[in-house]
């Protein structure tokens, strides 16, 4: 993958955003009957294997590579890119075809509008170059631009649907878990007696875009792009639009208020129907398992600007402290800092994949939801993660519905934290005390039995410590409460043996927190 100017011609495993060529071939990608043609050196026919890796494609991309080589830089590459563009005007008959560089053959200047005003005369499909600048803009601000760029090009006034309907503009192919949000909105919609006039990119035909004006209402569902394609809907057309990623209950709740302010509708019951105390949410939000597990842990987050901003709210109605909230998306710096608005202890805001690495590192968090970059980094500081944002890896591409919007969204998302955190901490725990001995005695095996039968095996008492047993203070024995009951008959068996070996007649946080080192490192020790 290529770099940007701007970044200074990054790898792109240091990269959070991909070229323009990615944001194109995303918006064309997800089209019908909408054929790129890349024009570019070998490498740069990529697409082709996300597209077919990750999104599973089962035939051919809609990408074709007008390959530029040894011979085209010597001797000009038009006469390649002309027999390409009618080879695929020919073989695959498409509505439009897309011609686009990358941002190396930008530095070759070529002119990619001429090419498309001759070729034009000559080809069924129409052409159409996208205008951006491959080298310097990144992938969401080429996504925002080419699909206003083709919104304007074929949108046409239309008689309105008579039934209040909308229009979603974002969903495409690549996004992360953006099919599974269509999805769940088409279906929250649906519940409210909304209409779905149509769905940009994905799924769209030039008759979609031609039909657009249908609508009502225009709802960006993602705040890095579309929202330029909406304000040309309402200044050509009188659209009204909404921006909104309703992820948690605060922001998807406003979601649905919006729209039924728009659409005339009453949106209470259904509102009350999901937060209700019999609900699904409710009972996850106030059980005592989930206060126990989740209020108070530290959390850190980072990724795109939509998700970042939606999961430190929902983070927030749960209970979970977030330490620090960042995005990599460093144009929308003040509208994120704005949008955190206090729910993070410190905003961060950075596209360093090292920086933020380290950041994550010092900051010892109990969960981290980040990119799969921060996967990387927190696998290797051995902290819980959950990806919630591009940039993703292949596990992120489910077949199974798994949406993050929406209150359906909203359940799936308080499983995956709830369970990341508890079998985070217990695979921590595990590690830092160690498993049971094979020779352990029967008082020892009697013991954990109890234990586990009991659920709350009694923490030491200060106050009635005999000859020969130690005492705990009252923040140690706090400190041992927060322990699992599985590990915590382990964890104080570990802590006063190694308080009696080294001489202490009572267990304080601090002998707790030097007993947590000592193990750690005889369990790093081991591992090497």
């Amino acid at each position: 993958m290529g770099g940007s100017g701007v970044a200074g011609m990054k790898l792109a495993y240091w990269m959070y955003e991909g070229t323009a060529l990615s944001g194109i071939t995303r918006v064309a990608g997800s089209m019908q009957k909408v054929h790129t043609v890349i024009h570019g050196p070998q490498g740069d026919g990529y697409v082709n294997v996300m597209y077919s890796m990750l999104e599973r494609f089962h035939t051919i991309p809609p990408f074709t590579l007008s390959t530029i080589g040894r011979r085209e830089m010597a001797q000009g590459s038009r006469a390649r890119l002309v027999e390409t563009v009618r080879r695929v005007d020919a073989q695959h008959q498409p509505d439009v075809i897309v011609i686009t560089p990358t941002c190396s053959s930008t530095l070759l200047q070529e002119d990619l509008l001429a090419v498309a005003r001759t070729l034009g005369k000559q080809t069924k499909a129409k052409l159409i170059v996208p205008n951006v600048n491959a080298f310097r803009d990144l992938e969401h601000r080429a996504m925002d631009d080419f699909l206003t760029q083709i919104v304007a090009e074929f949108a046409t006034e239309q008689p309105k649907t008579e039934q209040f309907s909308v229009n979603l503009i974002g969903p495409s192919y690549l996004g992360f878990h953006q099919l599974h949000d269509m999805q769940e909105i088409r279906s929250m919609l649906e519940s409210l007696g909304v209409a779905v006039n149509a769905v940009i990119p994905y799924g769209a035909s030039i008759k979609t875009l031609q039909e657009l004006t249908k609508a009502h209402l225009n709802i960006c569902l993602y705040h890095e792009y579309g929202q330029s394609a909406c304000e040309l809907l309402k200044e050509k057309f009188g659209i009204d639009y909404i921006v909104a990623t309703p992820i948690g209950i605060r922001l998807t709740s406003q979601f649905v208020k919006a729209i039924g302010e728009r659409a005339g509708l009453p949106v209470e019951s259904y509102i009350r129907q999901n937060l209700a105390p019999s609900g699904t949410i409710a009972r996850f939000t106030k059980s005592v398992d989930s206060l126990s597990a989740l209020f108070g842990k530290r959390a850190v987050v980072f990724g795109d600007y939509s998700h970042a901003v939606g999961m430190t709210h929902l983070l927030r109605e749960i209970g979970v402290r977030v330490v620090w909230a960042g995005t990599y998306m460093k144009t929308m710096e003040k509208a994120f800092q704005a949008s955190i608005g206090g729910l993070a202890d410190e905003v961060f805001v950075c596209d360093d994949f090292q920086e933020i690495s380290h950041k994550i590192r010092d900051t010892h968090p109990d969960i981290v939801l980040g990119t799969q970059m921060e996967r990387h980094s927190a696998a290797r500081f051995n902290f819980p993660c959950i990806v919630i944002s591009s940039p993703a890896h292949i596990l992120n591409f489910p077949l199974f519905p798994a949406p993050v919007l929406g209150y359906q969204g909203m359940t799936r998302m308080l499983d995956t934290i709830n369970s990341t955190i508890k079998l985070g901490l217990e695979e921590h725990l595990v590690n830092m005390f160690g498993e049971d001995s094979p020779g352990m005695g029967e008082e020892d095996t009697a013991q954990e039995q109890v234990a586990v039968t009991s659920d709350m095996p009694k923490a030491p008492d200060k106050t009635t410590a005999g000859e020969g047993e130690l005492k705990w203070d009252a923040e140690a024995t706090k400190a041992l409460k927060q322990v699992p009951f599985f590990v915590r008959g382990k964890v104080q068996r570990n802590t006063e043996n190694y308080a009696r070996e080294r001489g202490y007649s009572e267990v304080t946080l601090e002998v707790i927190y030097a007993a947590k080192a000592y193990f750690e490192s005889k369990s790093n020790q081991g591992e090497r």
